[in-house]
């Protein structure tokens, strides 16, 4: 996607409305890093009463799962993976975090990462206060998520909550690939 110069609030928009755009193409631009911070604990540390031998592997299948980020994170090459770094995206959103957002969002533009970073700061704007403190509240309904396959999947509105003002009213289905070790969102 190429977007013109269309005016602050109409660049804005677009941003929302990539993801429902039926005819484009996802992007095909890498974000600039692979660091994706997240929240998803890794596997706990064994005492020394419960030997690591007589220890289920569904921990190690997780951690086994997931890259490890620059930042020390790490992301799970699952669904829920996809998830944590969607609210990742929001709170992002609601932080106004330039960086953080255009890491997760740069494939979805054309121009990729220098485009993502020229147009989300319009974004920024456009939202309330009281969308910034929702977006910073932001959960997904794993149960919601959809697996299109190893590498790819949907999150529908429906799985996002509380959603700002601005995303409620056009509502958008988000598409997230796994690229250079993390989640990113395509379209």
């Amino acid at each position: 996607m190429t977007i013109r110069p269309l005016g602050v609030t109409c660049a804005a928009a677009a941003l929302f409305l990539i993801a429902g755009c039926e005819e484009q193409t996802p992007g095909t631009a890498s974000p600039q890093t692979s660091a994706v911070p997240t929240s998803t604990s890794e596997a706990p540390a064994t005492s020394a009463a419960a030997p690591s031998a007589s220890r289920p592997s569904a921990t190690a299948a997780t951690v086994s799962e997931a890259t490890k980020p620059a930042t020390g994170g790490a992301v799970a090459h699952t669904p829920d993976g996809a998830a944590s770094v969607m609210e990742e995206y929001h709170h992002a959103l609601g932080a106004k975090d330039l960086e953080t957002v255009c890491r997760i969002t740069a494939p979805a533009f054309d121009g990729g990462m220098k485009e993502c970073r020229s147009l989300t700061p319009m974004q920024f704007g456009m939202f309330s206060d009281d969308d910034l403190k929702k977006l910073k509240l932001t959960r997904v309904d794993r149960a919601k998520v959809q697996s299109k396959g190893a590498d790819k999947v949907i999150v529908p509105p429906a799985a996002i909550a509380p959603q700002a003002a601005m995303m409620a009213a056009q509502p958008k289905t988000f598409t997230m690939a796994w690229r250079d070790g993390t989640w990113v969102i395509i379209d």
